[in-house]
């Protein structure tokens, strides 16, 4: 949604409003086109002035937490939902946005927990199905991974994220035909993926094609010249190849980005002790180190 879009939404919001001053859903819309367009304390006031109208909504505090997540206030998010939760036990908004916070904590049973709670509660809810797939998957639970994560496109098929995430599962899966399958679907949705030439580059590492890897990784980074995996990627095909110069410098620009990455770090002191003059075998690594976790945003 753009800014205009966003600017039209309010105009139209603020004439209801003058009508309907005491109308609980008019003073919350606005409250989430505000915060859209980056007017928190203006967003804070409208949700509090339709909280003040009714006490009782969950909805309305989920948006207060949002808020409060917006502006880095953790424990004020947490004790939004605990509210939410406690007026509504079964909220999937509520759910879902308690399973971002664990996530942050790196706490990825209780992540799967509450998203698995919130698309109990609402089965439609194609998102929540969708970060259910990528927490499965980053607790290695591949075949419940790939089940929710079908569900995810089958509810919204034209959504890229599906796809990719689809693709990761089935490339860690070692069904590598399927996985490439999957990353080309997200390019058709969006030809511009630095993601899905990204996830192309670990199938085709994954095979030993060591120059299609090369070339893919090389696409994301031209596409997003700033991304961890794709870097780490890169790095790790052309320590394969020998260059481990090149390797050297795609390598530190992986750990740049996460310092303690621990198959960066071996890959680069394997690296900086190859000899430049010459060569030496190809160094493969296992499937667990291609994919890094991708985070959901609100």
């Amino acid at each position: 949604m753009n800014n205009s879009s966003l600017a039209e939404q309010e105009a139209a919001l603020r004439q209801q409003l003058a009508v309907r001053p005491d109308s609980v859903a008019v003073n919350n819309n606005l409250g989430i086109v505000l915060r859209h367009l980056g007017r928190l304390s203006e967003a804070q006031h409208m949700f509090e002035q339709a909280l003040a109208l009714e006490p009782g909504s969950s909805e309305i505090l989920v948006n207060l937490a949002l808020l409060a997540l917006d502006e880095k206030r953790k424990d004020d998010a947490r004790a939004l939902l605990d509210k939410a939760l406690a007026l509504r036990p079964d909220s999937p908004t509520a759910k879902f946005v308690l399973a971002g916070l664990f996530q942050e904590d790196g706490r990825l049973d209780d992540a799967a927990k509450a998203l698995s709670e919130a698309v109990a509660a609402q089965p439609d809810f194609a998102q929540a199905h969708l970060y259910l797939g990528q927490a499965l998957f980053w607790l290695g639970r591949l075949p419940e991974a790939e089940v929710a994560c079908r569900r995810a496109i089958d509810l919204a098929p034209d959504v890229i994220d599906g796809h990719l995430t689809m693709g990761d599962i089935l490339c860690a899966a070692g069904r590598l035909t399927e996985s490439d399958a999957s990353f080309n679907r997200a390019l058709a949705i969006n030809p511009q993926s630095a993601e899905a030439h990204c996830g192309l580059g670990n199938v085709a590492h994954r095979r030993y094609d060591l120059p299609g890897a090369e070339a893919e990784f090389r696409k994301a980074l031209e596409l997003r010249p700033v991304f961890f995996e794709a870097s780490r990627g890169l790095g790790l095909v052309l320590l394969a190849f020998g260059r481990a110069q090149e390797a050297e410098g795609a390598l530190r620009q992986a750990l740049s980005l996460r310092p303690d990455d621990p198959s960066a770090k071996g890959a680069l002191n394997a690296a900086l002790a190859m000899p430049r003059a010459q060569p030496r075998p190809a160094v493969q690594t296992s499937v667990d180190t291609l994919i890094a976790p991708r985070n959901p945003s609100a």
